[in-house]
């Protein structure tokens, strides 16, 4: 234990007892029972994965890097690609950041993932090792359509847990709107190849090039698998419907993005226009600036304030020279054989959800090159089928195996929602695939999903035994900060502070001895990570 650290004094040396004595068993003297009752930290609640955050970090503050992967890929098995894409929306509300700065929670996931590619990657056996004794590799077969990260988690999952799993893909690469609608400069692509490479190390199959409807029908795979998965995501641009719409030059984001990924010559965009405000316009719009475009205009028909795509990806757009244009619509797309220039015009402040009100005389004309529309995505999953699928992706068919799951389902949603969705989708198959192994319940890897918990307030926290730190630079540091919110990480505060000697420290997991803990509730106050609880007891209980 540190006696002091920045500006905390912590505590001074101690040579405690450690073995209770007959004299002080006071176990007799208790009406209140200090219970280890671990709560979701704020983090966890607002991450999209229902991450484990606490249990990895932990892992990694003591430098067990093995540790923290075999927690995390519980609940994400794509960590290093999810360090680079995802927000972060756990920083929000990270404990960490009431005392002084929120934890870098993407930095030090990313730095797990890492460790995996390095140290990690190809030991396939681990995988297969894990496999229940009782269940053969392969005695069920699962096709995937669509090989994005909810296609991809589904295969991970499905496979740990014994399936042979097929992903077919329509592109000659794989990974989706991974490969082909992230840009370069916010997911890296060789992290993405190391872990398809992982993927189908472990024994997963994945066919590219392969479209369905087009060169094998679904009826096809329905009956040649145990199982056929939909994930086929929301890749179709939507249409704004405007005049010239058709005309050459005019392309939709998601298209735009692809055709970049895929190699297909871009550079000669010269003055560009981008209509749309979320993520996907903003993030074509810094790919139509690298590609070396003149100038690039976006539009959006509402307030900068009102502006959908992420914070950090307006931040880049505008450091990158993106010019933003703020409450105006685009009317009209005009040019001879080719764009050459848009009519907008202006609208009046609304709020979303309000119907836009033009403003009289705000029409104006911009000469152009090249427009972008990125007003939104639709499911792909019209194309490949006319089933109708309830919330929980089942096909409305009788004894059907056909499942959807992901954007196609529910929508563009960010990665993490896409890897939650795949997972789930895992959880749902492994019921219906194994119903009589395992009573619907799969077993082995994956964690239940979990319902509301109660989540440990700040005020619960024993704050003052941490000192004030700015983020590190080191992921090992940087998971030193981390408050264990609502989970006990075995610091042994409670043993330390406990009057009667009433917990064992012995074997590492600080057990509360009932005989002579006398319910005076230090433990509690004192339990940095708010893991301990009061509760009434019987006067004399043990």
């Amino acid at each position: 234990m540190r006696s002091s650290v920045g500006n905390h004094c912590l505590l001074p040396p101690v040579y405690p007892e450690t073995i209770p004595t007959p004299v002080n068993q006071t176990g007799s003297w208790r009406f209140l029972t200090p219970v280890r009752r671990e709560k979701t930290s704020p983090c966890r609640q607002l991450c999209p994965l229902e991450n484990g955050i606490p249990l990895w970090m932990n892992k990694v503050r003591d430098g067990d890097w093995e540790g923290a992967w075999s927690v995390i890929k519980q609940y994400n098995p794509f960590p290093a690609i999810t360090g680079y894409t995802c927000y972060q929306p756990c920083r929000q509300q990270c404990s960490r950041g009431a005392l002084d700065e929120a934890i870098n929670i993407g930095a030090v996931e990313k730095a797990v993932g890492l460790w995996r590619h390095k140290h990690y990657g190809n030991k396939a056996a681990s995988v297969r090792d894990s496999l229940p004794q009782e269940r053969k590799r392969g005695s069920r077969k699962v096709a995937i359509v669509g090989s994005g990260p909810a296609g991809l988690s589904c295969a991970y999952y499905l496979n740990y847990l014994g399936a042979e799993v097929t992903v077919l893909e329509k592109l000659p690469l794989a990974g989706g709107l991974l490969a082909t609608g992230i840009p370069e400069y916010r997911l890296p692509r060789h992290i993405l190849q190391r872990e398809l490479e992982i993927l189908q190390s472990e024994g997963v199959i994945i066919r590219t090039g392969l479209e369905v409807g087009k060169d094998i029908d679904l009826s096809d795979l329905e009956k040649n698998f145990d199982a056929v998965l939909l994930a086929v995501g929301a890749q179709e641009s939507r249409p704004l419907k405007v005049a010239g719409e058709d005309l050459p030059g005019v392309a939709g984001a998601i298209d735009f993005l692809a055709d970049v990924h895929l190699g297909k010559d871009k550079k000669n965009l010269g003055r560009v226009v981008v209509v749309g405000g979320g993520n996907a316009a903003v993030d074509a719009a810094c790919t139509a600036m690298l590609q070396g475009a003149e100038e690039v205009t976006l539009l959006y028909r509402r307030s900068a304030e009102e502006l959908p795509a992420h914070p950090d990806e307006i931040r880049a757009a505008r450091e990158a020279g993106v010019n933003f244009i703020f409450q105006t619509v685009l009317r009209e797309i005009s040019g001879s054989g080719r764009v050459q220039k848009i009519r907008a015009a202006r609208v009046a402040p609304s709020r979303r959800g309000e119907t836009l009100q033009l403003l009289p005389g705000t029409d104006f004309e911009m000469e152009c090159d090249c427009v972008i529309i990125a007003a939104g995505q639709e499911s792909g999953l019209a194309k490949i089928t006319s089933l109708s699928f309830s919330p929980e992706g089942v096909a409305r068919k009788e004894k059907s195996t056909i499942f959807a799951v992901g954007d196609a389902l529910h929508g563009a949603a960010t990665v993490p929602k896409a890897i939650f969705s795949g997972r789930k989708a895992a959880l749902l198959l492994a019921g219906v695939l194994w119903l009589e192994e395992q009573n619907g319940e799969p077993r082995g890897l994956i964690p239940p999903l979990s319902g509301k918990e109660e989540v440990v307030e700040f005020t619960a926290l024993n704050s003052y035994l941490f000192p004030r730190q700015g983020c590190f630079n080191s992921a090992q540091e940087e998971a030193g900060r981390c408050f264990s919110c609502g989970t006990c990480n075995n610091c042994g505060i409670c043993w330390l502070f406990c009057p009667d000697l009433a917990i064992d420290g012995s074997s590492g997991n600080f057990a509360i001895l009932l005989d002579y803990c006398k319910g005076c509730g230090i433990c509690v106050q004192e339990c940095p990570a708010g893991a301990l609880v009061m509760e009434e007891v019987n006067p004399g209980g043990a």
